[in-house]
């Protein structure tokens, strides 16, 4: 029977699978090991809308209303909320009359910037746990999931509307998207703009497969989100490209015919259909890319095994989960090292590595570490320098193999 588009419910064609998967933020303990539950994690693309999708769809209660991820562990994330912080107030000219609404804002870490330059904030975000860390912090957070049902309750029940509307990954997870997009439109003030960052789909034909996971029903182009927001009368006007994630795309929405359609959008459009993302062939190619990758990892780390190399990884990510699975390189490493402590002492989702603090890395001196977080490989090898100094190498996996 096949599956329906969950934009448009047109047919939707498969064209790569990760097979059963974990989910990749469920850290265990040992006695969890047996219980653990696997879903399928295949991708396939609607030639009528463009979009490309998740064919198995796990309930987002499952995945997000306890959450090990926090966004404020990484330098260099909180480095590009600062950014952002600055560079919105000022091209938005946001001040204490106005209000910034941050769908899935996690612990607070974006939302914190523009509370320190004077502006009022609201956080929404489904995780308990997490919304519980924000609102201790002083971050005004809602514990709920983002939907036209909530925005219209905000909206008509406490006069919220936002100047502007802020998700970063968050465009991704939502499996009802024409309802979420309603509630974007419902809870923007009439000449606000809302903003999304989330992984380009140009990081699939560039072998950045391990943003494929059970969270992420989605993976954007511009031109099936250009059909998306059209649908509901609003525009893109505006997209840059950002470093985050490996590659991201960010797009500025509006309501239909606030602002003028900037060129960017026009020339990403046309690239994105001169490179075919408008047809299934175009997808066929990432299966065969990804497994070229995977047997020149494996055969790199199967050779310095035989050597008595000894390898650990760092950075226990959701990444280095779809990784370690899709590849089977668990049996590679000695242990993995991540600072999150909220991860430590727990296993990791199918492969099973216990998780230790960063100092393990310099009591057992492996003579590789494999980074998982590849997109942040320049903290993490500034982070283990002096690791590095006294001989110990770093193993990069994506896009490319590469030892440093």
């Amino acid at each position: 029977m096949p599956i329906a588009c969950k934009n448009c419910q047109f047919a939707v064609e498969p064209f790569f699978s990760l097979g059963e998967m974990p989910l990749v933020n469920n850290f265990i303990r040992k006695e969890q090991i047996s219980d653990e539950k696997k879903f399928d994690l295949t991708i396939g693309f609607c030639s009528k809308c463009f979009l490309v999708q998740l064919t198995n769809i796990v309930p987002p209660a499952d995945l997000f209303e306890s959450y090990l991820y926090l966004s404020s562990t990484s330098s260099s994330f909180l480095r590009h909320c600062e950014d952002l912080a600055n560079r919105f107030s000022k091209r938005f000219n946001l001040g204490p009359q106005n209000l910034v609404v941050e769908i899935a804002s996690n612990d607070g870490g974006q939302l914190g910037f523009f509370k320190n330059l004077g502006i009022r904030t609201l956080g929404i975000d489904p995780a308990k746990n997490i919304a519980k860390v924000a609102n201790e912090k002083g971050i005004k957070t809602l514990p709920e999931f983002f939907n036209f049902k909530l925005a219209r309750k905000l909206r008509e029940e406490q006069g919220i509307t936002a100047d502007l509307v802020f998700g970063a990954n968050v465009l991704a997870h939502v499996p009802e998207i024409r309802d979420f997009v309603r509630g974007v439109k419902e809870i923007l003030s009439s000449a606000g703009t809302a903003v999304f960052e989330f992984p380009y789909l140009r990081g699939l034909f560039e072998n950045k497969f391990d943003t494929i996971y059970h969270e992420h029903v989605f993976y954007y182009s511009l031109i099936a989100l250009r059909n998306l927001f059209n649908a509901e009368n609003m525009d893109i006007y505006d997209v840059e490209m950002t470093p985050m994630q490996g590659g991201s795309l960010m797009i500025f929405v509006s309501h239909t015919g606030k602002f003028a359609i900037n060129q960017n959008v026009i020339s990403l459009a046309s690239r994105e259909l001169e490179d075919g993302w408008d047809k299934i062939d175009a997808y066929k190619k990432i299966d065969e890319n990804v497994n070229k990758l995977k047997t020149e990892l494996v055969s790199l780390l199967t050779e310095l095994n035989s050597k008595g190399k000894k390898i650990a990884a760092y950075g226990a990510a959701a990444k280095g989960t779809v990784l370690m699975n899709y590849f089977g390189i668990g049996q590679h490493l000695d242990f993995i090292s991540d600072k999150a402590e909220s991860k430590q002492g727990l296993y990791t989702p199918g492969t099973h590595i216990l998780v230790h603090a960063p100092d393990k890395v310099y009591q057992e001196k492996p003579d590789y570490l494999l980074i998982l977080p590849w997109n942040i490989t320049d903290e993490i090898v500034n982070q283990y320098s002096d690791y590095q100094k006294q001989g110990g190498k770093f193993i990069v996996p994506v896009p490319s193999v590469k030892i440093i």
